[in-house]
């Protein structure tokens, strides 16, 4: 398969290096890591081989690479408007769209943006780093779970696990894409958020305070319930499951923290609104949601104050503008 991969940051690195890897043709779109990736390829440093891919087919515009068979998205959602101009040069008729984004409302989009061409999610459940240009560390395998709509998931999903399996990508196909989204909020929600909201700490550290594990905790029960607003139905163990396995990663810094320190947008509304808002509309109260929502989105505006501020003057610290512009 001709394969594009729009959003060659950790997850498009890892899952793009380890298709070309299993032979597949790659074609990456980058920005800022174009230099760097053609002079010295892509590294993967993972928990089950570290390997390099050195002849990496790397394009500044997406209208260079043409059309290709599986275009697979893992730009973040806070770039979505972005996402038909990008994508626009490499569909053709039965191209199909693999959104790996994290949140609610990405799979809508795509639909709505290419009603043409089938849509696929796949559910990451699996711990990426970009350390540098090019270099990508993988903290636990994990598996990608696809799912789609009801008439096209059940012929296209089973080839493109097949794909995916080839890579040493562990690879299952679900079912309704929406119960997929949910169950990966599961995560995100309460270890993303809180990695922020805690004082940007990792997960061994959310983990091992009794009163940060049990919101965690009390996080994912409300996403359960959020689910069952939508008519969606999540078992109860998968969160005991989830638990154990976060506790294997280790010293693990979720993707938000990281676009947080870095002072890059934060995927705020797919993570965390969205989901709110579907339960609210459906008459649920997510409280705990709710409440790290808006301190969320309190850090969010405040983080990009300052670092604007430094930017302008050159300051290394500024005081915390919380105080007079926020509460």
């Amino acid at each position: 398969m001709r394969i594009g991969i729009v959003g060659s940051g950790a997850v498009g690195l890892y899952y793009g290096a380890r298709l070309q890897r299993s032979g597949q043709d790659i074609r990456f779109l980058l920005r800022g890591d174009y230099a760097a990736i053609l002079r010295s390829g892509i590294r993967v440093r993972a928990s089950d081989t570290s390997f390099q891919i050195k002849d990496v087919s790397g394009y500044r515009n997406s209208s260079e690479i043409g059309e290709v068979d599986l275009v697979i998205v893992s730009v973040k959602s806070t770039s979505n408007s972005e996402l038909p101009r990008l994508l626009k040069p490499l569909i053709k008729t039965r191209t199909i769209i693999l959104t790996l984004q994290n949140g609610l409302g990405n799979y809508e989009f795509l639909r709505s943006a290419f009603p043409g061409n089938p849509v696929l999610v796949g559910a990451c459940f699996v711990c990426l780093n970009r350390v540098g240009p090019g270099v990508v560390e993988n903290h636990y395998l994990g598996s990608v779970v696809l799912g789609g709509d009801e008439e096209e998931a059940p012929m296209l999903a089973p080839s493109i696990a097949q794909v995916l399996e080839s890579a040493r990508i562990r690879c299952r196909v679900g079912q309704d894409p929406h119960q997929l989204l949910w169950e990966k909020l599961l995560w995100n929600v309460p270890f993303n958020g809180l990695a922020i909201a805690a004082g940007e700490i990792s997960t061994d550290l959310i983990l091992s305070s009794e009163a940060l594990s049990g919101l965690a905790r009390g996080l994912m029960e409300e996403i359960v319930q959020g689910a069952e607003s939508q008519g969606l139905r999540i078992e109860g163990e998968l969160i005991e499951r989830l638990m154990k396995e976060t506790r294997s990663m280790g010293s693990y810094r979720p993707s938000s923290l990281v676009d947080f320190v870095d002072g890059k947008p934060v995927e705020l509304e797919s993570i965390w609104g969205e989901p709110l808002r579907r339960a609210m509309s459906a008459g649920v109260e997510l409280p705990k949601l709710e409440t790290l929502y808006r301190l969320l989105k309190i850090l969010c505006v405040s983080n990009e104050w300052v670092r604007a501020r430094r930017a302008i003057e050159g300051s290394p610290a500024l005081a915390d503008p919380l105080s007079r512009e926020c509460l």
